[in-house]
């Protein structure tokens, strides 16, 4: 028997399904904490509605939690690297940034070459090309 094969673009999200369980775990845990509001996790959740998922092993030349990725600003040509978090882990300072930051959704399940742009809280929409990623196995998060 033949396996369909299915073609992906380079503007496809792609999330492993290990990740998508614990973004969806943090997702639930968030809202019963912040019912009310409105906001970055509205889209992330949007964002995983329309990824493709893998089911074995995250894809290498994909962000994914976990992630330490080399980008560059264009056109400034600045190069900024850092790691994709979940929420409690985040520190700018220490270079983990939220998933549920602008440049975090910006970043998850995109592929080496992609350019995106998030817009900052500020209002500044920021243009980034992905350089590299590399990829630490994180631990399966529990449902809250």
């Amino acid at each position: 028997m033949e396996k369909a094969m299915i073609a992906l673009r380079q503007d496809d999200v792609l999330v492993w399904a290990r990740d998508a369980e614990g973004l969806a775990a943090m997702l639930g845990a968030h809202r019963r904490e912040n019912p009310f509001e409105a906001d970055a996790s509205d889209q992330l959740a949007d964002l995983l509605m329309d990824a493709r998922f893998v089911a074995s092993g995250a894809p290498a030349d994909r962000v994914s939690m976990g992630s330490t990725v080399s980008y560059v600003e264009e056109p400034s040509g600045a190069r900024r690297t850092l790691t994709l978090v979940y929420p409690d882990e985040a520190d700018a300072g220490g270079g983990r940034i939220s998933v549920l930051s602008p440049v975090g959704l910006a970043l998850i399940g995109r592929p080496r070459g992609a350019v995106v742009a998030p817009t900052l809280p500020n209002g500044r929409q920021l243009r980034i090309r992905i350089v590299d990623t590399t990829r630490e196995l994180e631990p399966l998060r529990e449902a809250a």
